[in-house]
């Protein structure tokens, strides 16, 4: 039988680089492998639009941060075709294809495109959150917006109902560029656990009590074929149930049964100790309750466990206290309804947040993500970037640059920064497609009027953007 994750890779890239010639081909290839892996029943729709053409684009001149993580090359050519990037290197190692659209892009930055290893669309309209907002429609809305920004793949984690399988992946060629997206489908609770973390969002996880419920909904998972599953472990200091161990371990069991990653809300360092030791693969979130010890990073380094700081989720629980400078932002409220940004200057949305018991920990908590970033980005550990943005005033895209200026405020270079956001995130996530600057990859590509590598909040200069060699209209 073929692994799952294999089919569902093919069955991306036949979405993404399909055109009207080889149709017939990919249709049969797919319907091949959905019967040697027993999926024939139910195959995924493979979607084919027209493309007369190959369009051919040439970046110019630009420098070429990769996303490999060695030093940019200057005055590049980086050559587009189709969905693909064809080739790059410097000025005079290549050759610019005749009637090729050439950019001139002197003076500019080219990066892969960022990918959040931890973002949620779909549930959030303006500043409120329900599941009566989880649309086809919503979901399409928020990834232009993640697009319009610079990211281009969001693992939306653990909130997700039956549309995101309807989108998956990268932007059909009859729809507008989008970011791309895979899916933890709905994630694991314990039993009355989530809804209290979330009011009003019953439902919204898999509330689980014993191991034959987690059984079932693995297998549920699986036949979804989904990218990971996620599972929170908080109880907000001490408000709420929080799901037990033996429980986690079956999740995990159950899961890696069938390849499947798992991802973990984490907040306690002991929890995290031991979900490591259960055979975590991915903490959704920094450790913030205390120092990570020695002890402990020697266990993530050894068991290849990947962290993802989610620093600005840290930030938003305090910042709107008083309205933030960034309110006032042109690069932030290009895209966001003045009336949102109206609602978080009024006095009464900073007494809400402020009126929270816990309050007075939260900046610390943020302070506690950083230092432990830094101790273990230092340590060799493996991160992947993602900021949990999606939730009400949790914006997407804009949280995302914050989220590398946090980093970089936490004491990694620009560059290092970068480096999880592209081909860290993409490793991490097993996502062999995307993350690089490189002959073959899709062109996931950022074109900054500015100079990252100098100052990270350069990321903001945004000229264009391409997802699968398709630009996103930033108007």
């Amino acid at each position: 039988m073929i692994p799952p994750e294999i089919i569902r890779d093919v069955q991306y890239q036949i979405q993404e680089r399909v055109i009207l010639s080889n149709r017939r081909l990919v249709v049969a290839i797919t319907v091949s492998l959905l019967l040697a892996s027993g999926c024939a029943d139910k195959p995924a729709p493979v979607h084919v639009t027209e493309r007369p053409t190959e369009t051919v684009t040439v970046i110019d001149g630009a420098q070429v941060w990769d996303g490999t993580g060695l030093p940019p090359t200057q005055d590049a050519v980086l050559v587009m075709r189709g969905s693909r990037i064809e080739a790059v290197g410097p000025r005079g190692a290549l050759r610019i294809p005749e009637n090729a659209l050439v950019i001139d892009a002197q003076g500019r930055t080219a990066i892969p495109g960022l990918i959040n290893s931890h973002g949620h669309v779909g549930m959030t309209k303006g500043l409120r959150q329900g599941k009566e907002n989880y649309t086809r429609q919503n979901i399409l809305d928020q990834l232009r917006q993640y697009a319009r920004y610079g990211v281009t793949t969001v693992m939306s984690l653990g909130t997700d109902f039956e549309p995101i399988f309807e989108v998956r992946g990268a932007a059909r060629l009859d729809e507008p560029a989008r970011a791309r997206v895979y899916t933890a489908g709905r994630g694991f609770a314990g039993k009355q656990a989530f809804p209290a973390v979330l009011p009003g969002n019953a439902g919204l996880a898999r509330e689980v009590g014993t191991a034959a419920e987690v059984s079932k909904h693995v297998e549920e998972l699986a036949d979804q074929k989904v990218d990971a599953v996620k599972v929170w472990v908080d109880d907000h200091w001490g408000h709420y149930s929080k799901i037990p161990l033996d429980l986690c371990e079956a999740i995990i069991k159950e899961s890696h049964a069938r390849n499947l990653t798992v991802m973990a809300h984490v907040f306690y360092l002991e929890d995290a100790r031991k979900l490591v030791q259960a055979g975590l693969d991915g903490m959704a979130h920094s450790v913030r309750d205390k120092a990570v010890d020695e002890a402990f990073i020697k266990l993530v380094l050894e068991r290849g466990v990947f962290v993802v700081p989610t620093l600005t989720r840290e930030e938003s629980t305090y910042l709107y206290a008083k309205p933030p400078a960034f309110l006032d932002d042109p690069f932030f409220g290009k895209w966001v309804n003045p009336e949102i940004i109206a609602e978080l200057k009024d006095p009464a949305w900073g007494r809400k947040v402020s009126s929270d018991p816990e309050f007075h920990r939260y900046p610390g908590q943020l302070k506690t993500a950083q230092k432990n970033l830094k101790k273990v980005f230092d340590a060799g550990v493996k991160i992947a970037f993602g900021t949990d943005s999606g939730p009400p005033a949790r914006f997407q895209g804009y949280f995302e640059h914050r989220e590398l200026e946090l980093m970089v405020q936490a004491g990694l270079t620009p560059s290092q920064a970068l480096q999880t956001a592209t081909g860290n995130a993409a490793a991490c996530l097993k996502l062999k497609e995307v993350g690089r600057l490189e002959a073959g990859k899709q062109a996931d590509i950022v074109l900054l009027d500015g100079d990252p590598l100098e100052d990270i909040v350069q990321t903001r200069q945004i000229s264009r953007v391409w997802v699968a060699g398709r630009e996103v209209d930033l108007r």
